[in-house]
Formats: structure tokens, C-alpha cells, sequence
């Protein structure tokens, strides 16, 4: 005869609470395949989770097909990371979360290579500024996404960005550091490491950002001193410039 089953002794509350926020994407599934009840609780944690743990096997690995699954159950998210799904994060994959979960806060698509802006398009048109998708969304993270270009400011231009960190995208540009700063006032922190298109024309316009205290340009040669020095001297709020390997910007800086 079989013992007592595990929810005799730990209420589903509890397993909701304190077990289920611990397991990854791939546990949580091996889960609900035990029965009905580990199931439900599974789904109810889905739905009401605020993040989703991903390990970096499973983010190697995972399909497109997985995380539609993931996202058509989700509603609460917060955070969503899910840099390095090169295979499973598309475009139709990314917006269900986006449209499933209104509340985001932090999006992270890094390494993300199947994603375009496209995924964005139409974001800032919904009626209601409370009810456009991501219009709580303060920090994006789209490191070495080759296929995102500039157009994404416009779609996002809703959002109360504070962090953008697009290390290594090939179409970022100048055009695309004036839109951020016309766009994302309060923004504080800009990576644009190893984007090679930017030049000394596009780093003045952060003169315009009163709250920047982190800039990240290592990499950039097209900037030189007179456009990083202008910069030090108008943003009073700045604490961190990353410069390494500016070929065009001398050690005197």
C-alpha cells in the first residue's frame, strides 16, 4: 500500500508560497505531470507569479511552442528574463506575454536573435494610457539583438523607461540615441557598448538627460573627447562612464 501523499502534511497554500517559487520552468512542468492537484497548483502559480526561473540548460534548449504554453497562463509577471532562448523567443512568443501580463516592469530579450522590433509595433496606440501593454515597463535589456532596430523607441515611447542597455545591437545608431532621450526623460542608465554606428553626434544629445547617472560606451569609436566631455560637464546626476577600447577618446579623459 502507498504511504500518505505529500498534501497531507503541506497545505497547497504552503507548496504555493514557499516550494513552487524555487523550482524552474522545467521542474514546475515535470510537476504538474504527477497529478491533477500538483496541476493546478502549477497553473495557479503561473498565473500569479511575478517572475519565471529559467536555468541555462533550459534557456539553450526551450521551444517557441513552450513558452506560447508558458505565456497564454501567465497574467502577473513583473520581470520577465528570458535572455539567451535564441531558438525559443520569437516575436509571436514575446507578444503573448506582453499582452498577458500588462504590468511589466523588467524585460530582458538579450541574445534574443529571432526577435525584431515588430514585436513592439502598435503598443503605444491602445486607448488609455493605463491600459497600453507595457506602460509600467522601466527597464529593457536587449544586448546583441541583431535583428532589433530603432524603431522600437517610437512603439515604446509610452513607457517610463529608466534602464536601456543595447550592448552590441548592430542598428543602433544616433538617430536611436536622440529618440531615447526624446522620448525616456527620466531615463538614468544607457548601454550602448560595442555599438559601433554611434558617433560623437549622438552622444552630445545626452547633455539633455538631467537624471543620467550610468553611461556605457566602451567600444564606440566614433566618439572622441570634446562629445564625452560635454557630457560630464551638463549631466550633474552622472556617476559612471564605461569607456574602454574608445580608440578615438584619449587617456587624458
Amino acid at each position: 500500500m502507498g504511504g500518505p501523499s505529500i498534501l497531507s502534511y503541506i497545505s497547497p497554500e504552503c507548496i504555493l508560497q514557499h516550494i513552487l517559487p524555487f523550482l524552474d520552468l522545467t521542474s514546475l512542468h515535470q510537476l504538474s505531470l504527477t497529478c491533477l492537484t500538483f496541476n493546478h497548483l502549477v497553473v495557479d502559480h503561473l498565473s500569479t507569479g511575478s517572475s519565471l526561473l529559467l536555468t541555462p540548460e533550459l534557456r539553450r534548449k526551450i521551444k517557441e511552442v513552450h513558452l506560447r504554453t508558458v505565456a497564454d497562463v501567465t497574467s502577473c509577471l513583473r520581470v520577465l528574463d528570458v535572455s539567451g532562448c535564441a531558438d525559443g523567443v520569437t516575436n509571436t512568443a514575446l507578444r503573448l506575454f506582453i499582452q498577458h501580463n500588462p504590468g511589466l516592469e523588467h524585460l530582458n530579450i538579450s541574445k534574443c536573435y529571432r526577435v525584431t522590433s515588430a514585436v513592439f509595433n502598435g503598443l503605444n496606440e491602445s486607448h488609455g494610457a493605463l491600459s497600453r501593454p507595457l506602460s509600467k515597463l522601466n527597464i529593457f535589456i536587449a544586448n546583441w539583438c541583431r535583428n532589433l532596430n530603432g524603431e522600437w523607441t517610437m512603439s515604446l515611447s509610452h513607457c517610463p523607461l529608466r534602464v536601456v542597455s543595447l550592448a552590441g545591437t548592430w542598428y543602433t545608431n544616433d538617430e536611436t540615441i536622440n529618440d531615447i532621450v526624446t522620448y525616456f526623460g527620466d531615463i538614468e542608465c544607457v548601454n550602448v557598448n560595442k555599438c559601433y554606428k554611434v558617433s560623437d553626434e549622438g552622444v552630445r544629445r545626452f547633455i539633455f538627460c538631467k537624471n543620467l547617472r550610468i553611461l556605457k560606451i566602451s567600444g564606440c569609436f566614433k566618439i572622441g573627447d570634446k562629445s564625452v566631455r560635454a557630457v560630464v560637464e551638463e549631466c550633474r546626476t552622472l556617476k559612471q562612464i564605461a569607456m574602454d577600447d574608445c580608440r578615438s577618446i584619449s587617456r587624458s579623459m
